[in-house]
């Protein structure tokens, strides 16, 4: 299963983010079979508001351990954390799948 796992940045902790960023990278590399896509997004002031992961794991349960062990939220780099299932539209898993779920409504 996939699931997005949204995390906001705290306010104020812009040196505390920096200090821990390759700590926080070496986990992403260590991990990076189970991730699917990720990355942060950038405000208009060109500022990291959020990182958003989409995370390929068994169960809720799964994903769930892992940002419990991810150094930033580990060390309260962010405010809020959401985990939500994640369904994939596009790029299209197989020919012709975006039709069908068009058509399924």
């Amino acid at each position: 299963m996939r699931f997005a796992l949204q995390c906001l940045l705290a306010e104020n902790t812009d040196e505390k983010r920096v200090a821990l960023r390759s700590k926080h990278l070496q986990y992403i590399e260590a991990n990076k079979e189970r991730i699917f896509c990720g990355g942060p997004t950038i405000n208009l002031d060109g500022q990291p508001e959020m990182m958003l992961i989409i995370l390929d794991v068994a169960n809720l349960s799964g994903a769930q351990d892992f940002i419990e062990a991810e150094p930033y939220n580990q060390a309260g780099v962010f405010a809020q954390v959401v985990i939500s299932e994640w369904r994939q539209i596009l790029p299209e898993s197989e020919p012709g799948a975006l039709l069908r779920e068009i058509n399924s409504n």
